[in-house]
């Protein structure tokens, strides 16, 4: 676990979330790939989490003693930003890892979506074989005991950047049942799906899902019953109010793209009344003169922060049932792991035992033993192998048990 480290910027981190624009915008998993590729610090493995809300690499050195040299290394290669980021080795990156997959360490406590962006991440790592066995076992640990930490997480708390997004617009608009005009999502990934899916459960009606390109959303928008829509048929006004004469109330945004796609002058020709924008991308899909047009309320992440903020107590309250199955889950992912890497030990261990005992058996059979009748020799070697199996069992309880004592005390040093 000493080998074990984090390098991370998030928004638990700054004030104000447009901070980490430089590495949204800079960073991505083949520039990581290209960086760690280079470094003179050999690396077993490494992951690329990169949310609209933190950026992290988490990795895997060969040799713990270079943790901070390997450190320093990708700082000088990553891009400047305006803080300092963090930098997690040995066993609290478990604890950290726990926290962000449980959704105890999100915006919004509890959220659903971490997970899935971090097995995806993972999946990448995995896809391009930059991960080694070791550590797709230990996330697979941390799936699986976050899902118990997820049970101590209150239901009435929101649990995603999706769901606090779409309540917001909710209450902007007074509901959604009452409107009859189009609710328009941009976007193809996991949050923009889920805005659509929040809309329809909460009373609207009539949503258009945009995506640069309308094929990659069309079997979700058809078993939505929602209508799809190409970003240039979204923009081209013409097209659009001939196909589509109603007004447009609301656009939830939640792209990937670099620049702003909602410009002041696209905003100010749509056939509207009063229009509340919710922009949950990273870095921002709205240009920042939106905000001048009359009878337009744009709604950003730093504003979704902020509320949360002011909710900060509720949330740590909230969240002290769930830290305290932590080091409970906890120790099964450390048991995991060394389980895991004490089995190549047991492997050799038994194998030299079993060479050792078939000789002994042998000999005793060509000597003191020679007397003894074929069955009788077999009875015997199949007692043998019977109490070989036995104490390859012992064996692995006692090396587990030293591994674990060694991390124990090495924890305490």
């Amino acid at each position: 676990m000493n080998r074990l480290g984090v390098i991370k910027v998030s928004h638990e981190m700054m004030d104000n979330i447009e901070l980490l624009t430089p590495w949204k915008e800079s960073l991505d998993f083949e520039k990581v790939k290209e960086i760690i590729a280079k470094s003179p610090y050999k690396i077993d493995g490494f992951v690329f989490l990169s949310t609209c809300n933190r950026v992290e690499i988490i990795y895997k050195i060969h040799n713990s003693v270079e943790h901070l040299r390997f450190y320093e290394y990708m700082l000088g290669k990553l891009p400047s930003i305006a803080i300092h980021p963090e930098h997690i080795t040995g066993r609290p990156v478990i604890t950290h890892l726990l926290k962000l997959c449980s959704g105890l360490e999100s915006m919004v406590l509890g959220e659903t979506e971490i997970r899935y962006q971090v097995k995806e991440a993972l999946k990448k790592s995995i896809e391009e074989n930059v991960i080694d066995s070791s550590l797709n076992q230990l996330f697979q640990s941390i799936f699986r005991e976050c899902k118990e930490i997820r049970k101590y997480i209150p239901s009435n708390i929101p649990l995603s950047i999706s769901s606090l997004g779409v309540r917001n617009l909710e209450q902007q608009l007074g509901g959604f049942a009452s409107h009859d005009e189009y609710f328009v999502v941009i976007g193809s990934g996991p949050i923009s799906k889920a805005c659509v899916e929040y809309i329809k459960k909460w009373g609207g009606n009539d949503v258009l899902w945009v995506n640069r390109t309308k094929e990659k959303i069309l079997n979700d928008a058809n078993q939505l019953n929602v209508i799809a829509l190409s970003l240039s048929e979204f923009f081209d006004k013409d097209y659009f109010e001939n196909h589509y004469p109603k007004k447009v109330c609301s656009i939830i945004t939640a792209t990937s793209s670099t620049e702003p796609i909602l410009k002041k002058d696209f905003v100010e020709s749509l056939n509207k009344n009063k229009l509340v924008i919710v922009d949950l991308a990273m870095p921002s899909d709205v240009e920042e003169s939106v905000k001048e047009i009359e009878n337009v309320e744009v709604i950003n992440l730093q504003t979704i922060k902020e509320q949360l903020e002011r909710n900060k107590k509720r949330r740590e309250e909230a969240g002290k049932l769930a830290l305290n199955v932590l080091e409970e889950s906890l120790y099964k992912v450390e048991t995991d792991w060394i389980r895991y890497i004490s089995t190549p030990v047991l492997k050799e261990i038994q194998e030299k035992i079993h060479l050792h005992s078939r000789k002994r058996l042998e000999n005793l059979f060509e000597g003191h033993l020679k007397h003894l009748s074929n069955r009788d020799k077999r009875i015997l070697y199949d007692w043998a192998i019977k109490f070989h199996r036995e104490m390859n069992r012992i064996h692995r309880v006692g090396i587990e048990k030293i591994l674990h004592y060694y991390y124990k005390e090495s924890r305490k040093v």
